[in-house]
């Protein structure tokens, strides 16, 4: 069974590692890390059939380019025809962009440029400098302050899904209830990675969400066909609600989106508040070792 699962995990990495190549020579970037990976072991045996184990790796990865010109739907699109043992969710920032935000310390660049595995350098090096770690003294307070920006937004949205709901117009109701997860995971990325992003795919943004927890996509893909065709109206609701004279929705999968969002704002509001409780206590933390180094200095 162990070599099995080996020789399973040593084909997922030949795979992953080719892939790596013909991305690399088609987008030709300064640098590519790794901020996640996450592991599926699928076994299947039975009377009937052989024993198999699939691998697959899902994998956050950044892309760090030579201009400021934004290639991340290109690049994305590239990444789910190639890959096909798992998912990649990747972003692109220009090397300028990330050198001046961690200049500015911040969290997102600094943790990856410090903690992520640097999967390929066109020079082999990351032109960082490693001894100017994240100060975390005010990562709590910017992440309160996003809390308080986009928690509102939500639960407006919300609201107003629940109007449509009411008055029948699901079209309109999945639509809003699109801006209600869109705001929510904003707010997760910004609060647990520190992280702005400027996509709209919903399934995206989840996916990115997964290099700290799958609960947030698991409150609607749960491995179902059901549950991935409901998903799908709402993310067709995005353009399909005001420009599709094709979309509509029915009383019944309106009604199993609106409980699914009300479960993923109660998700993220918990989620956030407890991880805004663990950046105080960083900070906390960190300003009393900076007080008693000062002390020893002193």
């Amino acid at each position: 069974m162990e070599m099995q699962i080996q020789k399973a995990a040593d084909q997922q990495t030949y795979h992953f590692k080719k892939f790596v190549q013909r991305l690399v020579d088609k987008f030709k970037p300064l640098q590519l890390f790794c901020f996640a990976k996450t592991n599926h072991l699928l076994e299947s045996n039975g009377c009937f059939k052989d024993h198999q184990n699939n691998y697959d790796c899902n994998y956050c990865l950044l892309m760090v380019t030579a201009t400021a010109t934004r290639i991340d739907h290109e690049v994305q699109e590239f990444c789910n025809v190639y890959y096909n043992h798992g998912t990649v969710s990747i972003i692109t920032h220009s090397r300028d962009t990330i050198l001046e935000a961690i200049k500015l310390n911040n969290r997102f660049f600094k943790t990856v440029y410090t903690s992520g595995q640097l999967l390929y350098s066109h020079d082999g090096m990351t032109h960082f400098d490693f001894s100017n770690k994240f100060i975390p003294t005010l990562s709590a307070q910017k992440a309160q302050k996003h809390f308080d920006h986009r928690m509102p937004l939500a639960e407006g949205f919300f609201r107003g899904a629940s109007q449509c709901l009411n008055s029948k117009d699901f079209n309109v109701c999945t639509f809003m209830l699109h801006q209600v997860v869109e705001q929510c995971c904003i707010l997760l990325l910004r609060v647990h990675l520190a992280y702005r992003s400027e996509i709209h795919n919903l399934l995206r943004m989840l996916c990115l969400c997964c290099s700290f927890s799958d609960r947030p996509i698991k409150t609607f893909l749960t491995g179902s066909p059901q549950d991935e065709e409901v998903f799908n109206l709402l993310l067709r609701s995005y353009s399909g609600s005001r420009y599709g004279d094709g979309f509509s929705v029915s009383a019944h999968d309106a009604q199993i989106l609106f409980d699914r969002v009300s479960s993923f704002v109660d998700l993220v509001r918990a989620m956030c508040v407890t991880k805004i409780e663990e950046l105080a206590h960083e900070g906390m933390l960190y300003q009393e070792l900076k007080g008693e180094s000062e002390i020893e200095v002193n």
